[in-house]
């Protein structure tokens, strides 16, 4: 447009610097000096217009691509090719529209499905597309400059839509990855023909109408207050059921107790009834030692003890054996010991008798 002006301008100028040397020519005589100025202004224009037209044309012609962009040359509407990045000649009567052929990203915020329910749903999303360098003229000849807009984002809305619409609403957000590959795939395998490449779709969040949202924080509060009733009444359980153990265990303990006690009991009257049967037996062992020893004589001399206790000397008929108490062979050991009234202790003398001989000591 910049160069359509400029020479414009330079046209309109030069034509009438152009003109005014003419008319001086056609008024002067020829080989006069007013003819030779007018040819001299006609020749002015005409450099003029040249060196202008020309450094603009060719300072309007140079352009600059960047890297990472191809350019598609556009003459009077019409796509005539394309230009790699760069410097680039093109003329100015041609128009340039670039396009990126990096890893682009585009953001979608509000792409809405409905769930099997029926449901609202909103979902944000990214896609990370690339373009073949070699198919955006012919990207730009059969879609147009807006391509993008064409292809991209009614297939986002649409392939959401098939796959929000598998799923309840609750399973749509655990079930996310798997839409998201979904939608990828059928993207990519639709962009394909067009020479874009889908690198990446993500899911940046799903969201719902207020009232579901509202319906679910409800049944999560009502979830949460279960789960802690249900802890609640475990923890009681829990508590009633140690209160049983203790009790269990303090029965067990009373059992035991009980029980040795009893058995200390046993074991004590058994000690009872052993010391008795080994006393018994000590008594019974004493019987049989003293009815052993009990001889006929001790039995005669404890009989006349009983009788006479002061009696020293007992005379027994012929025959019979003499008991002689045992006492008085000790009185009359010790010959210091008097009677208070000085009378002699007695001695006592033995007097066996004999049937066969007849004496007498």
């Amino acid at each position: 447009m910049v160069w359509f002006v400029s020479v414009a301008v330079a046209i309109v100028l030069c034509g009438v610097a152009f003109l005014f040397g003419r008319a001086m020519r056609s008024e002067a005589e020829p080989g006069s000096p007013e003819a030779d100025r007018g040819l001299i202004v006609i020749v002015l224009a005409i450099i003029v217009f040249v060196i202008w037209a020309g450094a603009h044309t060719a300072l309007s012609s140079l352009k600059q691509i960047e890297a990472g962009h191809v350019a598609v040359v556009y003459q009077f509407g019409e796509i005539v090719g394309s230009r790699g990045e760069g410097l680039q000649f093109i003329a100015p009567w041609q128009e340039i529209r670039t396009e990126s052929i990096r890893v682009q990203r585009a953001r979608f915020d509000n792409v809405s499905g409905f769930s099997a329910e029926t449901q609202d749903v909103i979902i944000s999303t990214t896609v990370n597309y690339q373009v073949d360098p070699g198919a955006v003229e012919f990207l730009y000849r059969t879609v147009g400059p807006n391509w993008f807009d064409i292809l991209v984002e009614p297939r986002i809305n649409q392939y959401f839509k098939a796959e929000t619409v598998k799923y309840n609403t609750v399973d749509i957000a655990p079930n996310r990855e798997t839409i998201r590959e979904n939608v990828r795939a059928a993207l990519a395998a639709d962009l394909q023909e067009f020479s874009v490449t889908v690198q990446d779709l993500l899911i940046d969040n799903v969201d719902f109408n207020p009232d579901f949202k509202r319906s679910i924080e409800e049944k999560q509060i009502a979830a949460q207050n279960a789960l802690r009733e249900q802890e609640r009444i475990a923890q009681a359980q829990a508590e009633a059921l140690q209160a049983e153990e203790r009790a269990k265990g303090e029965a067990r303990a009373v059992e035991a107790r009980a029980e040795g006690d009893a058995n200390a009991e046993i074991e004590r009257a058994r000690g009872n009834a052993e010391a008795i049967r080994l006393r018994a037996e000590a008594q019974a062992y004493a019987n049989r030692t003293i009815d052993e020893s009990l001889t006929e004589q001790i039995l005669q001399f404890l009989a006349i003890d009983k009788l006479a206790p002061d009696l020293d000397i007992a005379l027994i008929p012929s025959g019979q054996n003499i008991i002689i108490d045992p006492a008085t062979l000790l009185s009359g050991d010790d010959p210091d010991e008097e009677d208070e009234d000085d009378v002699p202790t007695p001695v006592t003398t033995t007097t066996s008798t004999t049937a066969g001989t007849g004496e007498e000591n």
